[in-house]
């Protein structure tokens, strides 16, 4: 079976307004763990939150720009628009 997660999926949803949410029955070998352990290693994602079922995690800035980025690669890619995206990642990196 292929990975179900990629760095810009995981910070995707680390970025939306709940944040990521990662069960406490994820095994520590899997694509997301892996890709979890290194965002946060890198600054990239914190932790928020934790209840009965697991953990919740959230972008920083850095994150934010690192998602923008990847984002960016993608649209432009692909011939999507990315003037947002542009915008987003400027006004980031102004502060």
């Amino acid at each position: 079976m292929g990975k179900l997660y990629n760095e810009e999926k995981v910070l995707y949803f680390a970025n939306e307004e709940k944040g990521l949410h990662v069960s406490i029955r994820e095994e520590n070998d899997t694509d997301l763990s892996g890709i979890v352990r290194s965002l946060l290693t890198r600054k990239y994602i914190e932790r928020v939150a934790a209840d009965d079922s697991g953990l919740y995690y959230k972008t920083t800035s850095a994150g934010e720009a690192r998602l923008l980025n990847l984002q960016i690669q993608w649209r432009e890619r692909y011939g999507k628009p990315v003037t947002k995206h542009k915008a987003r990642l400027k006004e980031l990196q102004s502060h």
